[in-house]
């Protein structure tokens, strides 16, 4: 073969060669990082959705007052510290090559999404995982990011997961009822046992109320109105001490069920809607003693409550009970002199 030829060859299998390496290259792609968690006016957000792969919930700014899935007050302690934590979330620090499939497998399987809203527009979705091992940063990654990150909050040394449970308990206030004074439409009260002591109060307007008894009746005797006004003043922010225990919910309500109501009370606003509780008595589990050395029969600082549509069990205490816990009698105009 002639020098020439040899030389063509090598040149043309060289310039294969180079279009084969040109055509099936495929240089490393970059892995789509995301790390800005913080958002930064806080004032503006109006819902957060937050999950896990058992329970979700939503909370709502409705008219300046955070709400839990549209149906229960927030508690405002919990509500502060978690817009502060979104606020000032920082990331510490990348997560290292030797725990990245681990994180990135617990992110994916027990993360909690996190969604945030700012006049209601999702701008941000991460998900919050667990601990480091040190116990002073949590792991995080932002939706669409495929590298997760340790974050913290500056001045804070601890982890952040907990204040993003899902748990409904946890994130409602102990409120059974909370009106503002003119939002009352009628009050109903009953006690089972003496029907004749319930009573039944209706807003008027103008400073003016109705008072019958449960069967319709209009009260027998000169009404006070001062003191109507004032158990509105009370019954109309009502709360409880305690939920009962989960896994007791069920059987303690069944139980209720059978023992005869203490009280029940009943509020309608001036919408139409309608919201009640009704109490039980306790018995004395703690075996507390009056002064002669007696056994009491019931527990003399709490009562049984059933609240939220008849459906949950809760504590209730006398201390918050008894200034609404009056008969019809109680609001009889006193003689003058």
């Amino acid at each position: 073969m002639k020098k020439s030829n040899v030389v063509l060859l090598i040149a043309v299998l060289v310039l294969t060669a180079i279009v084969l390496v040109v055509y099936f290259y495929e240089p490393p792609t970059e892995k789509i990082v995301l790390k800005d968690f913080a958002v930064e006016d806080t004032a503006s957000i109006d819902k957060i959705f937050l999950a896990d792969r058992n329970n979700s919930l939503l909370l709502e700014k409705v008219d300046g007052v955070w709400m839990v899935n549209g149906e229960f007050y927030a508690r405002k302690d919990l509500i502060n510290v978690l817009l502060t934590t979104i606020r000032n979330i920082e990331v510490s620090a990348p997560v290292s090559d030797a725990k990245l499939d681990k994180v990135l497998k617990d992110l994916s399987v027990t993360g909690i999404k996190t969604q945030i809203f700012q006049n209601g527009e999702l701008v941000k979705t991460y998900y919050v995982g667990g601990v480091t091992q040190d116990n002073t940063g949590t792991y995080m990654i932002m939706e669409g990011s495929e590298l997760p990150f340790v974050t913290h909050v500056p001045g804070f040394t601890g982890y952040l997961t907990v204040r993003y449970l899902p748990d409904l308990k946890e994130w409602r206030e102990k409120i059974i009822f909370n009106y503002k004074f003119d939002d009352i439409a009628k009050v109903r009260v009953e006690y089972p046992k003496n029907p004749n002591l319930g009573f039944e109060i209706e807003c008027l307007g103008d400073n003016r109320y109705g008072l019958k008894d449960l069967n319709g009746q209009n009260a027998s005797f000169p009404v006070d109105n001062l003191k109507i006004k004032d158990y509105l003043g009370r019954i109309k922010f009502i709360a409880f001490e305690a939920f009962i225990k989960d896994d007791l919910q069920q059987e303690k309500l069944d139980s209720l069920l059978k023992e005869p109501i203490a009280a029940k009370f009943e509020i309608i606003d001036n919408a139409g809607d309608t919201k009640r509780f009704r109490t039980y008595l306790r018995p004395n589990i703690d075996q507390a003693y009056d002064d002669d050395g007696n056994l009491y029969d019931c527990d003399i600082d709490r009562l049984y409550g059933v609240v939220n549509n008849e459906t949950e069990v809760v504590l209730m205490q006398y201390y918050i009970l008894d200034p609404i816990t009056l008969t019809i009698n109680d609001f009889m105009m006193q003689n003058q002199e």
